[in-house]
């Protein structure tokens, strides 16, 4: 009775070691292979705690072959690094040998520079100095005895060569060229203050420190020239400029020069301001007066057309009062040349007020446009008014209401000056036109003359060539333009 527990406790005791060698092999029943293949693997974890032990556990100092080992690995990693220390410290040597020889090289070379140590070809060097000093003293020499500094020479051709592009000497009369013209006129000349200025450009009064002679003179920017006027028609002021030397009744030129970016005339001066500030403060001047005057002009209008120049811009402001009481036309600067018998103009140009009406209505012109501004001016002395009314002028036998009515007549074929010659109407019937012509009328007005300017100052020309270069540049072709412009009379500054 007492086996039967016991043995179905060694069942149930077997039976719970298959479940659980069943858990482990996933249900599947183990046979002796299986017994070999676990006893095996648990050798193999045996083993390799055994190894894991011995590793983690320090070795015993006998152990001689293992130190051996490690001593041989370390004294190779020794070699190797005193080797590689070795090399650095040759590498580092030899920076330091060719550091210090660069140190003794620039130490020689500074050294040398102190000492002041010739170099070796300083004997071929001082040779070729000498030869310079040598050939500069011969140079000199051969200039003091000639009197004829080369270096000046020089200058003066680099000046022509320079003037050159800006234009060659005058054409017309040849008194040396413009750079010497240039010079001259600038070192004697001292401006004083602005006289006036236009659409052109300035008129600024100076005197000559030499003869004390006083210019008024216009500069003119080239640019605006070549851009409101036509090429042909540049020089046109500057010729007519010379031919009125040939009228007393016209302002004329003494000299004429230009720089790279100007033109400037040298125009005599009249001093007593101009004729329309004369009729303002006069008022409508009486018949004898207004008679001389307008003699005065005839002159001068018709020695103009005799010449082939029609002025186109004639009116009381410029006419010019002389210290002297007479007067005298200026400003060329819309002046046209060659209009001869039947030639006519188109151009529009002029005064508001004194053009004539075959201008205003853009047909062609002549001559006759003069006469018609002539007369708007001597309606202006007589009336004091510019605009014309067939109105009793005086209750006397002058004849000024009948000149002044032909003057303005609206066809230029029937205008006075163009169908007849203005000196022999009624109105001019006391004129002796000799003394006219020779100056020898008085005139009905002295001016008083005007006080001199007391300060004096350099005009700076090169400052406003400066200042206009800024903004300008003229072409070769432009130039070209300007070619003969200048000139000097010789009885203003010499021969030059």
């Amino acid at each position: 009775m007492s086996a039967g527990p016991s043995h179905s406790a060694n069942m149930e005791d077997e039976e719970i070691v298959v479940r659980r060698k069943r858990k482990k092999t996933g249900g599947r029943i183990l046979d002796s292979s299986d017994d070999e293949k676990t006893s095996l693997k648990s050798q193999g974890r045996k083993k390799r705690r055994e190894t894991l032990a011995s590793e983690k556990t320090p070795r015993c100092p006998l152990d001689s072959s293992d130190d051996e080992m490690k001593t041989s690995v370390k004294g190779q990693r020794r070699k190797k690094s005193s080797e590689k220390s070795n090399d650095g410290e040759a590498k580092q040597m030899k920076k330091e040998v060719v550091a210090g020889k660069r140190k003794a090289k620039k130490r020689h070379i500074v050294d040398s520079a102190v000492e002041k140590k010739p170099p070796i070809n300083i004997h071929m060097e001082e040779d070729m100095a000498g030869r310079r000093r040598a050939k500069k003293r011969n140079i000199l020499d051969s200039a003091v005895e000639e009197k004829k500094p080369p270096i000046k020479i020089q200058k003066k051709e680099e000046k022509k060569e320079d003037q050159a592009a800006s234009g060659g000497p005058s054409s017309v009369q040849p008194t040396g060229n413009d750079s010497t013209i240039s010079n001259t006129i600038l070192q004697r000349l001292r401006f004083h203050h602005v006289l006036g200025e236009g659409n052109y450009g300035m008129v600024m009064l100076a005197q000559d420190t030499v003869t004390s002679q006083q210019f008024a003179v216009k500069i003119i920017k080239k640019r605006v020239l070549l851009d409101d006027i036509e090429e042909a028609d540049v020089m046109v002021e500057r010729r007519v400029l010379q031919l009125a030397s040939g009228s007393p009744f016209l302002v004329h030129a003494d000299f004429a020069f230009q720089t790279k970016l100007f033109v400037l005339f040298g125009l005599e001066y009249m001093s007593c301001g101009d004729f329309d500030q004369l009729l303002r403060s006069e008022g409508p001047l009486k018949i004898s007066s207004a008679r001389f005057y307008a003699a005065e002009l005839v002159c001068g209008i018709q020695y103009l057309h005799s010449r082939g120049v029609i002025h186109r811009d004639l009116k009381p402001e410029n006419i010019l009062v002389a210290e002297t009481g007479h007067i005298k036309i200026t400003d060329f600067g819309l002046a046209l040349e060659n209009i001869f018998a039947d030639r006519k103009a188109t151009q529009y140009a002029g005064t508001a007020g004194y053009m004539a009406p075959e201008m205003l209505a853009r047909k062609g012109y002549g001559a006759g446009a003069d006469w018609y501004s002539f007369g708007v001016i001597m309606k202006k002395m007589i009336t004091g008014g510019r605009d014309y009314h067939p109105t009793p002028i005086d209750d006397t036998s002058s004849g000024a209401e009948d000149f002044i009515t032909q003057l303005l007549q609206q066809d230029p074929a029937q205008r006075l000056g163009a169908n007849r010659n203005t000196r022999e109407h009624q109105f001019f019937q006391p004129i002796d036109w000799v003394k006219v012509e020779a100056l020898e009328m008085t005139p009905p007005r002295i001016p008083s003359k005007p006080s001199k300017p007391q300060q004096t100052e350099k005009f700076h020309l090169k400052t406003m060539e400066v200042k206009e270069a800024r903004t300008c540049r003229l072409t070769s072709e432009e130039q070209a333009v300007f070619r003969g412009f200048s000139f000097v009379t010789s009885k203003t500054f010499g021969q030059l």
